[in-house]
């Protein structure tokens, strides 16, 4: 993989998360779509692209996520008793 490509996976990181911490915009709207156009520009098949670009936008948004619930949970700003309440498995 040339080194562009890498450079436009960071670059879109950068933006996704630049516009998630500033406007409160969800990361899998604005980088699913973008996902996709590069994996057309790089040649992936079209079959897989809606799998691939769905696929590596959850797999970037669940450990960001993750790490936003323990800085929140720093701060103070769970309310466990509801997560208790509101989670399935409990």
């Amino acid at each position: 993989m040339d080194i562009i490509w890498w450079l436009a996976y960071v670059a879109l990181g950068g933006f996704v998360g630049l516009m998630a911490g500033l406007l409160g915009i969800g990361g899998g709207g604005i980088m699913v779509p973008i996902l996709t156009s590069l994996f057309v520009l790089q040649g992936v098949p079209h079959e897989h692209l809606a799998h691939l670009a769905l696929g590596t936008a959850m797999a970037a948004i669940i450990p960001a996520s993750t790490a936003s619930l323990f800085s929140h949970h720093r701060h103070g700003a769970v309310r466990w008793d509801i997560v208790r309440f509101i989670t399935p498995a409990y």
